[in-house]
């Protein structure tokens, strides 16, 4: 065991013996103030209450010397709070609302009492956190019940809080789940905690699980510089918490439903000179819970269906028209959650939830693909959750969650045909991603605690301190992906033209990469005065498993061994080729914030803050594929051949599909004899990513009910994961050896490289915000963002690094690679209402962002180093449409960077009205009414991006295609409560 091992292993051991108080806010909320006299003197001895109104949990504190009380690690909800002391009057403060991970400054004033009488006050509460730097807000059921969500995913409405855009998960396997993106990243930068438990894929990055909506109570999503106790992200966290009973029986049922005669024909059925295809959906479930035992012992349970069937139009452009068509995309879904809640005492509260998902839809779906280039992704996920959280004696408190969690997937392949892939976006054959198979267990073990020491005039410091440990025995892939024929990359949109490449592999890929995560921090929140509060933390992280053992890998071999004879020296992206492979173990995170309440009304609030924030690279990144060629088992590429200008017969004719390929064996870059292999292998000093977040900013308290937000925000991140292609050409010489051929690696092509960590990006933004509580009726919320998000990585759809490098000699010190991001937009902004009258409630979402970043090459091999990736002279931008339906594109400069050309804005604006009314009792009935992409906006997408095709710019894609926004689209149903 390494010195880090066991350094980390003893401070967990020692702090789980501790059990030393906490101050836990990962699944709950915390209230706290002071307790003074009319002329602001501390009331010491005072007898402080918080009471849940719904549930009868109870929490009780006395003042200190200080008059300083604390409520701490309440579940989130509504409380009345209650306060006595002799010779004074009982005072009490009823509806205050808080959220998780909130805390509530709220300061009583107690009068001496000359009769026996009590003060009753009921007031919001404050909308402002004035004890805390960190950026982001709260989605509370309110919007979550009321906002329209297309498809009832809850992180839709993340795009409500400043900062958040919205956009469709970047793993195909999850192809109907939207994604949140903040930082220029597109979701997969963020840690998703469900009551306080893991949540994150580590094989593809990004949300696992999903949840009914009915089951959700909240979230809060952090955007920039959270606290020292979040980590295993350099983007956001999103912090959820489900419902739980109450002492009232309760539940819903709902039932929502689409059909054809609601919808709009979509661009592409249009262009296609298709009928509108049928179009049905149903969703329904519902939700029940209530009391076991009154004020002491709570159950909630709900359900959810989703069943879909839709239909996408293929159009091969021409190419093959006998595979052209209309085909069936059915999804199915089912969402179950259980969750049982004990008030033991006053003191001790615990929860355990269970929750199932699992779901069926098409792979790799597109206009411009038939059903044999598609996949069949079925998925399925379970989770166990248990809380505890007690109170160990005065302000001291402990939080200890344990959670187990699985997941299956397995994408099916529709053939195994020949796989011929089109400048125009046209792919036919057997999908280049199947057949494969993903398989996760996760344990967890987490647990925080804290204290308070308070100081005169009610100033002083919340310590926290807390360790997570999660194990993950089972992190096991399989990608046995197109062995069943040929692939081969056109160069031109013809089915007769040059082809650059023809591959073909062989094998059974699978890898077991066991890992474990260990984290520990300390955090302090401290007082200064009673308007500057400092938030200091400091947190380590480390992973265990990442660096596989490599020695049956004969690239690795070769690659140590040259390393270590200086044979590479000079070689940018192998520095670390014949060291001594090593963790990375130097992952110290510190953190500091400050909030300063500048008049001390909590009107103004003045934050910044500065902290370095390490993500988990998810396996895809960096080890997934160095673990199958580790294995020795052989996987992968058993023929290769390329040609930039297009592959040669003997003869000197071009080869065709079809051909014989005897007729190029000569060429061939892998050793038929040879152990197959992938090509890849990992750097032996792999760095986790990591994000330099600078932030400041301002809040102010328009009215007591509205609040204008502004942010200054900096991200520089760091050590991102790619795999750069090194083994180019020379510049220049195309008939050159590559450059790593001395090696003798297998296969000696392109795609032969290293998982590395030499990835950087710059993400900067300016952040507005404006929030108006649900005040009479209305609820109002609207952002905007100007950002500018900047990086290394290229264009892949999992964000790693594809083949940007336009000179490899230089890596990434050449100004071209570095460029926007590839989901990053400059302008983004969302506005949304909910107002709410004479039984009706209306609500309007809107959505936009500007066009982003597109990568257009020139199609040739311009420089001459044996890859078509060559940046053209000038960049472009999509200009709408002309009359006959093709698209215009507009010169908009030089092309200087990677990414340079511009898409379409893309903009959705969703409606939902309903009215309500009472059948008896508490029981109602909500009819609803929604349209989703109400203007209809075509949100063109996905651009043919080679110069050399004759549809070039043009967009492949648009809303109501599969993974897109859809076209307008009607939906009714009702919801029954009671």
């Amino acid at each position: 065991m390494s010195i880090s091992k066991r350094f980390i292993c003893a401070f967990v051991a020692i702090a789980a013996l501790a059990a030393a108080p906490v101050y836990a806010q990962g699944t709950t909320g915390t209230i706290a103030g002071r307790i003074v006299d009319e002329q602001g003197a501390a009331l010491p001895g005072a007898t402080v209450v918080g009471k849940n109104v719904e549930t009868g949990f109870t929490r009780a504190s006395n003042t200190d010397a200080e008059g300083v009380y604390r409520l701490t690690a309440l579940p989130v909800g509504t409380y009345d709070i209650t306060v006595e002391l002799s010779g004074f009057t009982k005072h009490e403060q009823k509806g205050v609302i808080l959220n998780v991970g909130q805390t509530l400054d709220i300061n009583i004033p107690l009068k001496l009492a000359s009769v026996q009488e009590t003060v009753t006050v009921t007031g919001e509460s404050p909308i402002i956190e004035a004890s805390s730097s960190s950026v982001g807000g709260v989605v509370d059921v309110g919007r979550i019940e009321n906002m329209p969500l297309n498809g009832r995913q809850f992180a839709n409405l993340a795009a409500t809080i400043p900062g958040v855009t919205l956009g469709y998960h970047s793993d195909p396997t999850k192809s109907t789940q939207y994604s949140p993106q903040i930082g220029g990243g597109n979701g997969r930068n963020v840690n998703y905690q469900i009551d306080g438990g893991d949540n994150n894929d580590d094989t593809v990055g990004g949300l696992l699980q999903l949840f009914p909506l009915e089951a959700i109570q909240e979230f809060n999503f952090v955007t920039s510089r959270y606290k020292a106790e979040y980590g295993r992200s350099n983007g956001g966290v999103m912090n959820i918490v489900t419902k739980s009973g109450t002492n009232s029986l309760q539940g819903s049922w709902f039932t929502l439903f689409r059909d054809t005669a609601m919808n709009s024909i979509t661009e592409t059925e249009k262009t296609a000179e298709a009928e509108k295809q049928d179009y049905r959906r149903w969703q329904y479930g519902g939700s029940v819970g209530g009391p076991i035992v009154t004020d002491k012992v709570h159950y909630f349970a709900a359900f959810e269906r989703t069943q879909q069937d839709t239909f996408q139009v293929v159009n091969t452009l021409g190419l093959f028209p006998n595979l052209d068509g209309i085909f069936a995309t059915p999804y199915r879904e089912n969402l179950f959650t259980v969750k049982g809640t004990m008030n033991l005492n006053p003191a001790h509260y615990v929860s355990v939830r269970y929750g199932r998902n699992s779901n069926t839809q098409p792979y790799g779906a597109s206009p411009t693909s038939p059903p044999s280039n598609w996949g069949t992704s079925d998925n399925e996920f379970n989770s166990i959750n248990a809380n505890y959280n007690w109170v160990v004696g005065g302000s001291m408190l402990n939080e200890m969650i344990f959670q187990f969690a699985d997941f299956g997937n397995f994408i099916s392949a529709n053939s195994s045909d020949p796989t011929e892939i089109f400048p125009n976006g046209v792919t036919i054959g057997q999908n280049g991603n199947t057949p494969q198979t993903t398989q996760q267990e996760k344990y967890q073990f987490r647990n925080d605690f804290s204290w308070h020491k308070g100081g005169l005039g009610g100033i002083g410091h919340d310590f926290k301190v807390g360790f997570n440990y999660i194990h993950e025995p089972r992190l096991f892939i399989t990608f046995n992906v197109a062995t069943g024929d040929f692939t081969y990359n056109h160069l031109t949109d013809d089915v007769n033209g040059p082809l650059s490449t023809v591959t073909r592999n062989g094998g059974a890929a699978e890898a077991n990469i066991p890992l474990d995560q260990y984290a520990f921090y300390f955090q302090d929140d401290w007082r200064v005065t009673s308007r500057v509060t400092v938030n200091m933390g400091l947190r380590y992280d480390f992973i265990d498993g990442i660096q596989v053992d490599q020695s049956l890998n004969p690239n690795y071999v070769k690659v140590q061994a040259a390393g270590a004879a200086g044979l590479l020296r000079g070689i940018k992206g192998m520095e670390n080729a014949g060291l001594e492979p090593k963790e990375d173990s130097n992952n110290w995170q510190p953190r500091i914030g400050v909030a300063w309440d500048v008049r001390g009304d909590g009107r103004d609030v003045i934050r910044a803050g500065w902290g370095v924030y390490q993500d988990v690279g998810y396996t895809n990144a960096n080890v997934l594929f160095p673990a199958i060629d580790a294995t020795g088992i052989g996987s992968g590429v058993i023929f290769n051949v390329d040609n930039p200008d297009g592959i040669r017969n003997p003869d000197g004719t071009l080869y065709r599909v079809g051909q014989p390929t005897s007729n190029i064996a000569s060429q061939n870059q892998a050793d038929p004899n040879a152990l197959p292999l992938i090509g890849q292998w990992l750097d032996p000093l792999l760095e986790m990513p990591y994000t330099r977040q600078t932030a400041f900013g301002w809040s102010h308290q328009l009215a007591p009910n509205m609040v204008f937000t502004v942010d200054f925000v900096r991200n520089d991140g760091r050590d991102l994961n790619t795999r750069p292609r090194l083994n180019t050409r020379p510049v220049g010489d195309p008939t050159a050896p590559r450059r790593l051929a001395f090696l003798n690696l297998q296969p000696n092509a392109a795609g032969t490289r290293a998982a590395t960590s030499f990835g950087k990006s710059d993400y900067t933004a300016l952040i507005t915000g404006f929030q108006r509580r649900m005040t009479n009726g209305l609820m109002v919320t609207a952002s905007y963002t100007l950002g500018d998000a900047n990086s290394t990585i290229g264009t892949a759809v999992d964000e790693l690094n594809a083949n940007n490098l336009q000179e490899a000699e230089l890596l990434y010190d050449d100004p071209r690679v570095f460029g926007p991001a590839n989901r990053a937009s400059r302008h983004s902004g969302t506005f949304s209402a909910v107002w709410q009258a004479k039984g009706f409630t209306v609500s309007p979402i809107y959505i936009f962002r500007s066009p982003g970043a597109v990568a257009t090459t020139r199609g040739v091999d311009f420089n001459r180093n044996g890859e078509n990736n060559d940046l053209p002279e000038r960049a472009y931008a999509f200009d709408g449409f002309n009359d006959d339906g093709t698209a215009k594109v507009k010169d908009i400069g030089a092309c200087e960077t990677w990414n340079c050309s511009r898409g379409a804005w893309r903009s959705q604006m969703n409606l939902r009205v309903s009215y309500g009314f009472r059948l008896f009792a508490n029981a109602r009935v909500e009819a609803i009414g929604e349209v989703f992409n109400l203007f209809n906006a075509k949100n063109p997408a996905t651009f043919t991006t080679s110069q050399l095709s004759s549809s070039f710019m043009q967009p492949q894609e648009f809303s109501g295609d599969f993974q897109n926004p859809e076209q307008r689209v009607g939906q009714i149903g009702f919801r029954f409560s009671f």
